[in-house]
């Protein structure tokens, strides 16, 4: 199993490949924090200039978008499979802006493989 890190810069990777994604992405200047509650290890994913970046989550840096969970529902949020996908966000909670949730909702969905 790829972990976290390995699937945020998938993520990252998928978005690249798909021009309309990126379109989307263009102008939300947005971090979004990701917490795996089972080791405590933090995430960010970055969207500036319509693309993503990856990285651990530093204490100095703010999120817009924060997703929490254990790593098996973060994991199958981010491997790129609808259906998996759609079960797992009813286990991570989710804490930011509605419109941000709601945009980060879309580009997840839209990068699926």
């Amino acid at each position: 199993m790829v972990g976290i890190g390995g699937l945020l810069a998938e993520v990252a990777e998928r978005l690249q490949r798909k021009a309309h994604v990126r379109l989307l992405t263009t102008g939300w200047e947005r971090r979004i924090g990701i917490v795996e509650v089972d080791s405590q290890m933090r995430w960010q994913l970055t969207f500036s200039q319509g693309r993503a970046f990856c990285g651990e989550w530093t204490d100095e840096q703010s999120a817009d978008v924060v997703l929490q969970g254990h790593e098996r529902e973060l994991c199958m949020l981010l491997e790129g499979d609808e259906l998996l996908y759609t079960s797992a966000k009813q286990h991570v909670r989710i804490a930011g802006a509605l419109r941000d949730q709601l945009k980060l909702d879309a580009i997840l969905r839209l990068t699926s493989k």
